[in-house]
């Protein structure tokens, strides 16, 4: 469910993004029937996949030796101060123990070579 702001609809000045309504007789915020939902506790996902990406607990990497901690179960997001070379080797030795990485440049330059 996407929650978006009071009035964002009908109003152009007034942007999507969710706030609180704050308004003493505020419908959305009295919960009157008809109007908009407020984020609760109820529309939270369930503990198991809260956090994950694809299913995979990510974890931020900095060097070779925090992989050695990780498995398949694991998705790696290499930091930003890795520079170019480190972050190769990050890579590569993630495609050894078959652990996916998000955020590698270089990724997308396989693929290609793979499909020519």
């Amino acid at each position: 469910m996407e929650f978006t702001k009071h009035d964002a609809g009908k109003l152009k000045r007034v942007g999507s993004s969710w706030r609180k309504p704050t308004g003493k007789k505020n419908k959305t915020k009295v919960g009157k029937k008809g109007h908009k939902k407020m984020p609760s506790k109820g529309f939270m996902s369930p503990v198991s996949k809260r956090g994950k990406i694809a299913g995979k607990i990510p974890v931020r990497v900095f060097n070779t030796k925090e992989l050695d901690k990780l498995n398949e179960s694991n998705i790696v997001i290499i930091g930003k101060a890795v520079g170019a070379l480190k972050r190769k080797l990050i890579y590569e030795k993630c495609k050894e123990k078959k652990i996916m990485v998000i955020n590698y440049a270089g990724e997308t330059e396989d693929a290609k070579k793979n499909s020519q």
